[in-house]
């Protein structure tokens, strides 16, 4: 009778240590890592008219902005560490592919550069660049706010 007390225990123990170990290896990194995407759409539209316009609003506004998009763009690639297996688990969990987070990660620091003066054909980069972090992150961006129309 003591022995299957302490089983029935040691099981319910067990089953308590797995599920946190589940908990906080895999599925917080990963929600985690939905968050980050989630801050990148809303920074995509909070600063739509600081990477619109380029140089034009004040040195703070651009600065912030700037500083903004290279953080986002740094804690989406450290999400490639933090989540175990990223690949494997990338695949399982519907999260955005290696290739796909580093390639995003250079496109944000692309538009954290060109927001502080406006060169030739910037405006159409930065359009570009937005467009692809979108496509990339499985961001939806409204076809009339496309500047390069996506073949049907």
């Amino acid at each position: 009778m003591d022995f299957t007390v302490f089983l029935t225990v040691l099981s319910g123990v067990l089953t308590y240590v797995f599920g946190q170990l589940v908990l906080k290896l895999v599925i917080e990194p990963v929600q985690e890592t939905r968050k980050t995407i989630g801050q990148i759409s809303h920074a995509l539209i909070e600063y739509a008219n600081v990477i619109a316009n380029p140089g034009v609003p004040t040195e703070e506004v651009i600065r912030n902005a700037s500083a903004h998009l290279r953080k986002l763009a740094s804690q989406l690639q450290s999400h490639l560490y933090l989540v175990p297996s990223y690949a494997a688990t990338a695949k399982i969990l519907g999260l955005p592919s290696k290739t796909n987070v580093l390639a995003s990660s250079q496109y944000l620091v692309g538009l954290s550069n060109s927001l502080y003066r406006a060169t030739e054909r910037v405006y159409e980069q930065n359009a570009h660049r937005v467009e692809k972090i979108c496509d990339l992150l499985s961001i939806h961006l409204p076809e009339n706010e496309r500047i390069s129309k996506v073949p049907q």
